[in-house]
């Protein structure tokens, strides 16, 4: 009987609509034209900066703000996203299912989302076009060709390879060659096989280039397999879809963002409105930093700042949504809180993959990262990407 009444008085709680201040439209719409605002010029800075050097600003201002945009990317999946869609998909207003047969139907949600944006990933990557030495060799029945290897400075040429025996190290069969870390080749020969080995210098290879997809491989060598390595084109085309990926997860909430910040009444609207403005200016001038990064060709060179646009206008779009239907929408009712849950539980499972997947692993665990970043350096990185982290968790006890 107790637990009847209990029910009873939520499903009272549920239904009501009453709002705990006045509604103030005025409010609403500058606080509309303020997220506009934050919004679209945290995410354009960025590339503002990236191409008019006139600005001045230092060289490593996009260097700080791709890795503290990481740190916010990453606290936006874990502390924003998903504890608010557990909160409202477990919520006593939703039916048994939700609550009691299957609460854990969030994380449901979140790791379907992780699985379609993999598969989209690689149906899309460029680098499933890209075919090994062995292969190449094989359809033209030839004996694949040793190409120069890089390591610190220093390549090896063609010469005895077949006595050599295996790379140890890092590389492994389908990875690029680690140049930070690998371990070269224990050679021991005579003076005859000496003479085929001689360094060159850096300018005379170029990894890069298209033309030399293959690496070192043989055929008789069981233990050596074809390694992939993109062209530029590719390289450019998988950035750009990284990025595109990452704005997608971004996009799906910010518009609930908006119709929440819309529908809220008196001190509550003020302290949210602050959180938010600070939410969007982190998360804009991390997916900023991303666009910038990507070197956009000439047919694309308008999609940088479309994505920029897109970004700053999805937040308002939510907030005049939730100003047009102020009196219609209730967020905890029965279908508000389903929605927003599973809209919330979708971007945290795109998000989590994209920061985790293509940024922070790209960034630090990749081969080539331990090229690009090296000893305190790298140390700075990571520190930026905690740093932001923080700071987004912090933000969120309000938003």
């Amino acid at each position: 009987m107790t637990r009847a009444l209990g029910r009873r008085q939520e499903d009272l709680i549920c239904s009501s609509g009453e709002s705990s201040g006045q509604y103030n439209l005025s409010l609403q719409i500058g606080a509309l034209f303020t997220i506009l605002a934050v919004s679209a010029s945290a995410c354009a800075f960025p590339l503002i900066v990236a191409r008019i050097p006139r600005l001045r600003l230092p060289l490593k201002f996009l260097f700080v703000v791709r890795h503290f945009g990481t740190g916010v990317l990453i606290a936006t999946a874990f502390v924003h996203l998903l504890p608010t869609a557990f909160v409202s998909l477990t919520n006593p207003c939703l039916p048994q299912f939700w609550t009691e047969s299957y609460p854990a139907m969030t994380g449901a949600i979140a790791l379907a989302s992780v699985f379609a944006i993999t598969s989209i990933e690689m149906l899309l990557s460029p680098g499933r076009n890209c075919c090994s030495a062995t292969m190449l060799a094989e359809q033209h029945h030839e004996k694949p060709v040793t190409v120069p290897t890089r390591s610190r400075g220093i390549a090896t040429h063609v010469g005895g390879a077949e006595q050599l025996g295996p790379l140890y190290g890092r590389s492994k069969p389908g990875r690029t060659y680690s140049n930070g870390r690998g371990f070269g080749r224990m050679v021991s020969q005579d003076r005859s096989d000496q003479d085929r080995v001689a360094p060159i210098d850096d300018q005379d290879v170029d990894l890069d280039e298209s033309a030399q997809v293959a690496t070192a491989t043989y055929k008789h060598d069981p233990e050596l397999a074809g390694v992939v390595i993109l062209s530029e084109d590719q390289k450019r085309n998988k950035a750009a879809l990284q990025c595109v990926l990452l704005e997608i997860g971004i996009l799906f909430h910010s518009v609930f963002i908006g119709m929440s910040l819309a529908v809220s009444v008196g001190s509550d609207m003020t302290i949210l409105l602050v959180a938010i403005a600070f939410h969007q200016l982190f998360e804009g001038l991390a997916l900023g930093s991303r666009i910038a990064t990507v070197p956009w060709t000439k047919n694309r060179a308008l999609q940088p700042w479309l994505m920029a646009l897109a970004y700053g206008c999805t937040t308002p779009i939510g907030q005049a949504i939730g100003i047009a239907t102020s009196d219609l929408y209730d967020p905890d009712s029965t279908t508000g809180l389903l929605v927003v849950g599973i809209m919330n539980a979708v971007s945290a499972g795109l998000l989590t993959y994209t920061s985790l997947v293509d940024l922070l692993s790209e960034d630090f665990l990749s081969d080539e990262s331990w090229k690009v970043l090296k000893g305190n350096r790298r140390m700075v990185a990571f520190s930026l990407v905690f740093l932001g982290a923080f700071l987004m968790s912090l933000i969120g006890a309000w938003a």
